[in-house]
């Protein structure tokens, strides 16, 4: 077996790979090409700082890495790690670490982030042995919107919504509780096809949502925190069922200490499907 890291070349082998990998999992899922170009995209994916195990010419386990610059420190992302059923067992993940390891290093890397499903306790303890330590936990929602505007009687601000294309991260991020996780923390909203609504006072944004129609995920929800429990994030929520096929949608890692975000959340008829667990590994 050989173990390298990842080029373009090998695409059409990784998508095989994860379909295989994820067949059984905790919560099985299947991407197609399309969908594992907007996961790369909007993690920031790049395949050379991803890793891979060949057994001969076909890839049986694989770890991807996206790489941003926070705080003027490289952050490396495992934005997904699988091994065919075939060769779990052996080590696998393990040894692509110790593979980057001095790859990390030459690139003076900071800090290594992950997320792990809050049950995957082997996954977990794993991860441990490698240096990584518990960090926050991230709820994941779903189902069908059943919007309770009702409950808001006399209490709805009165506002306009309308698409956004310019944003201002400065005011945007001055409507959050606590910081997004990596998946939903988006840079380059165009890349991932992101749609945005704006809810206004007059000329004053006071609410928004980021959202892509493609997958009926919701990235990003937030209310000015002067003008909240007013209906601005439900009216926001029933311009978004107008958008999509279906009244489904999913919002994932939600920060657990966003107490006012997930109660919002579960009175519009949204299901805490799945948790999960952030860890992260210093640099020496």
């Amino acid at each position: 077996m050989e173990i390298r890291k990842l080029t373009g070349l090998d695409r059409a082998d990784l998508l095989t790979a994860i379909n295989g990998a994820f067949a059984d999992y905790i919560v099985p899922f299947q991407l197609d090409a399309s969908l594992l170009e907007l996961k790369i995209r909007g993690e920031d994916i790049l395949m050379d700082w991803s890793v891979g195990v060949f057994d001969g010419i076909q890839l049986i386990a694989f770890i991807l890495h996206g790489m941003r610059e926070i705080g003027g420190s490289k952050v490396i992302y495992n934005a997904g790690t699988g091994v065919l059923p075939a060769y779990r067992g052996r080590g696998l993940v393990v040894e692509m670490y110790r593979f980057m390891q001095p790859y990390f290093k030459a690139h003076h890397v900071k800090k290594l982030l992950l997320e792990v499903i809050e049950s995957n306790l082997p996954a977990i303890r794993a991860y441990e042995k490698n240096g990584f330590v518990k960090g926050r936990k991230l709820l994941c929602f779903g189902g069908e919107l059943d919007l309770n505007a009702g409950a808001l009687s006399g209490r709805i601000q009165p506002i306009h919504i309308q698409s956004i294309h310019d944003f201002s991260w400065d005011i945007l991020q001055s409507f959050w509780d606590v910081k997004p996780s990596w998946q939903n923390r988006i840079g380059r909203i165009e890349l991932i096809q992101l749609k945005g609504l704006g809810a206004f006072i007059g000329s004053d944004l006071v609410g928004y949502i980021l959202f892509n129609l493609s997958n009926k995920r919701i990235y990003q929800i937030a209310v000015a925190k002067q003008h909240r429990r007013k209906g601005i994030a439900t009216q926001l929520l029933s311009e978004l069922k107008a958008h999509v096929s279906s009244a489904k949608v999913q919002i994932t890692n939600v920060d657990e200490k966003a107490s006012n975000l997930r109660l919002f959340l579960q009175r519009q008829g949204l299901v805490n499907t799945i948790n999960q667990i952030e860890m992260f590994k210093i640099m020496d």
